[in-house]
């Protein structure tokens, strides 16, 4: 649905900073990120915990997305070892399954947050 509607904050720096770090952790941009935050309290019965749970949200997505990395990186290794002519086992095509599972489930997560 097109937004044809503006509101025009103003932000300190301090605050824009935040803004800024938080949109870019969410992979918004600063306008998408306070349009999505200001939707999801203004359609709560009770908005000020819904800012609080909107943030909670973010957060815990940013940390899986923080062991997600974690994870690339081992699989990483486990690349170098196969394409020095190691052989994969059954264990690591399941590991790799799990592995593409978790990320489409924070992919899932992450559209289901900014959408509500």
């Amino acid at each position: 649905m097109p937004r044809a509607n503006r509101v025009c904050p103003r932000f300190s720096d301090p605050e824009w900073s935040l803004l800024q770090h938080a949109a870019a952790r969410a992979d918004l941009a600063p306008g998408g990120y306070t349009a999505a935050a200001a939707v999801a309290a203004a359609a709560s019965t009770d908005p000020s915990a819904a800012v609080a749970d909107y943030r909670r949200g973010i957060q815990e997505l940013m940390e899986s997305n923080r062991q997600l990395g974690a994870v690339g990186n081992n699989l990483n290794q486990l690349a170098h070892y196969v394409n020095a002519g190691g052989q994969p086992g059954a264990e690591l095509r399941q590991l790799l399954a799990r592995v593409e599972a978790s990320i489409d489930a924070v992919d899932d997560a992450v559209d289901w947050l900014i959408r509500r």
